[in-house]
């Protein structure tokens, strides 16, 4: 099986019109992709999805549906999401021929990652790009540089299709990856930590929280460094009390 086709999980976020779940799993079968994630879809199993799908059908009757992102994503270890908004904080951002060529090598060594796709009208709010390590964007002409979700989604698994064509350099990590909740995990326990030390005012956090958020998905650390810091954590929690 490929690597892309097993490891690599679209995510559609609240999707209104399900001719467009539809849409997107025809484009991902035409790349090589089968795993679609729903979260909270407005209309689904439908009519229009099965006719939009074509001899995607296959993806539709896979589909796993979640109630919240948090929930989908939990055992993927990086987690990519797609933008085309200004952030006051700015976030590790990728073109998709980048992110593609970022994911082959992740893939290669059987790392599970999600994309994430926003709603049709507003896409992803900003906590929502926030579960994200990185973000993903598709460079357009300035003048229009609008695309609705199943072109967006087309793009994305054209390049991820190409990429998984070349070969990549095996990754120099030796230990597993944070999954997506073990990392939040990490950042939770940061946060506490840091309330507890009295090191930001709670009613004024202003943005150092968020900038921490961001250093932490970033950073993407394994196993051994986030477990070390998970017991770093627990030992300043002990001396504090």
């Amino acid at each position: 099986m490929n690597p892309i086709n097993r490891y690599v999980q679209i995510v559609l976020v609240e999707t209104s019109h399900p001719g467009n779940i539809g849409s997107v799993a025809r484009a991902m079968k035409n790349m090589g992709l089968a795993n679609l994630a729903l979260i909270n879809p407005k209309k689904f199993p439908h009519q229009d999805a099965t006719a939009l799908a074509g001899n995607a059908q296959d993806v539709l009757d896979n589909v796993n549906i979640f109630s919240s992102i948090q929930e989908a994503i939990k055992s993927s270890k990086m987690i990519y999401a797609t933008s085309a908004r200004d952030r006051t904080i700015e976030w590790p951002t990728l073109t998709a021929n980048e992110a593609a060529s970022e994911i082959q090598e992740l893939v290669s060594n059987e790392i599970e990652v999600s994309i994430l796709f926003g709603r049709e009208d507003r896409g992803l709010t900003n906590e929502e790009l926030q579960l994200a390590n990185k973000h993903l964007i598709i460079p357009a002409h300035p003048d229009y540089p609008v695309l609705n979700i199943a072109m967006s989604t087309q793009v994305v698994c054209y390049e991820l299709y190409q990429a998984a064509q070349k070969n990549f350099v095996e990754s120099w990590q030796d230990f597993p990856e944070y999954t997506s909740e073990e990392l939040n995990n990490l950042i939770e326990h940061f946060n506490e930590t840091v309330k507890a030390l009295e090191l930001v005012d709670p009613k004024n956090p202003k943005q150092i929280m968020t900038r921490m958020e961001r250093m932490f998905r970033r950073l993407y650390p394994d196993q051994m460094e986030g477990n070390f810091l998970r017991g770093f954590l627990k030992a300043v929690n002990k001396r504090i009390k």
